[in-house]
């Protein structure tokens, strides 16, 4: 049995294209495709169906898939024990993080992680929530942190309360007040964030009775804090984006409660491989210790 082969059978399918799968795995595309033709060969089996976009498994493709899943994952939980049992923790990580968590929280998280296992490489995947749950269900990443509920099919556990607040220029007439009252809204220049898929800030904006009226539409969030460090204009973003605080604005609560529950999540099924586990149990200690924010 050749693990390779099964490795780059597995990245194919989750990547959808052999390609891509390729540059990933640092092989090339001819060696990714033969590795693939020498398990059909061997098997006397037509495993994938190639086309301009991508490809796609095959009826006794599907049926192997968990098989090989289960051989892939367990040659992955074998070498990880035997690193311990090395005192040199190692392995890959595939990560899924969405922005907002990704430029405030994350790199905390990784930076102690990597104290603790420096062999222990991490290869990130971003998108927004259905992008991350599609990874996850494909087996493209290991674990991921989104919104919850979770998509059926998912394991998730809680790790923290994340609101929507306002930001506005230092020089605003309302920056030093307590908190940003949502009737102000329709008075104000608005810089809003065209949302692509999760529409989270756009469905509070239109459940208000006081609507905002857009100036702009910007599909950058960094580019929306710039904006509004420049004066152009006030916006409402998720407190995550502002942790830690790099712009020179304001940063006020609202005075209408909206959040979002923040959790990491895995596939449902078997046993999560023994570094996903590993992650999982480092990240949910800052939930319990309350150190999520120190620092930031």
């Amino acid at each position: 049995m050749n693990i390779k082969k099964y490795i780059a059978f597995l990245h194919t399918v989750e990547s959808g294209n052999i390609t891509q799968s390729a540059r990933e795995l640092g092989y090339t595309q001819s060696a990714v495709s033969k590795m693939i033709a020498d398990l059909e060969s061997e098997w006397k089996t037509k495993l994938l169906v190639r086309s301009n976009d991508g490809v796609q498994l095959t009826s006794d493709g599907i049926a192997l898939l968990p098989l090989i899943q289960a051989v892939v994952r367990d040659y992955r939980n074998l070498n990880f024990m035997v690193s311990e049992m090395h005192h040199m923790e190692a392995g890959l990580l595939r990560l899924g993080c969405f922005t907002s968590f990704s430029v405030g929280l994350l790199p905390k998280i990784l930076k102690d992680f990597r104290e603790h296992y420096p062999h222990i490489a991490i290869q990130l995947f971003h998108g927004e929530y259905g992008d991350l749950t599609e990874y996850l269900q494909r087996g493209v990443v290991d674990c991921a942190f989104l919104a919850m509920p979770a998509a059926p099919g998912l394991e998730v556990k809680f790790l923290l309360q994340d609101s929507l607040v306002a930001i506005l220029p230092e020089g605003h007439y309302l920056a030093a007040a307590p908190t940003y009252q949502v009737r102000n809204l329709p008075g104000e220049s608005f810089i809003r964030l065209k949302e692509t898929q999760d529409y989270e800030i756009n469905r509070f904006l239109d459940s208000l009775e006081y609507q905002p009226k857009s100036a702009y539409e910007v599909q950058s969030d960094f580019a929306l804090l710039s904006m509004v460090e420049s004066g152009l204009g006030i916006s409402i973003v998720h407190d995550l984006m502002l942790r830690p605080m790099r712009y020179r604005l304001r940063r006020l609560p609202l005075d209408v409660t909206a959040f979002r529950d923040i959790g990491i999540a895995w596939k449902s099924g078997p046993e999560p491989s023994s570094l996903t586990k590993l992650f999982v149990e480092h990240v949910l200690s800052y939930k319990e210790l309350g150190t999520f924010f120190d620092g930031l």
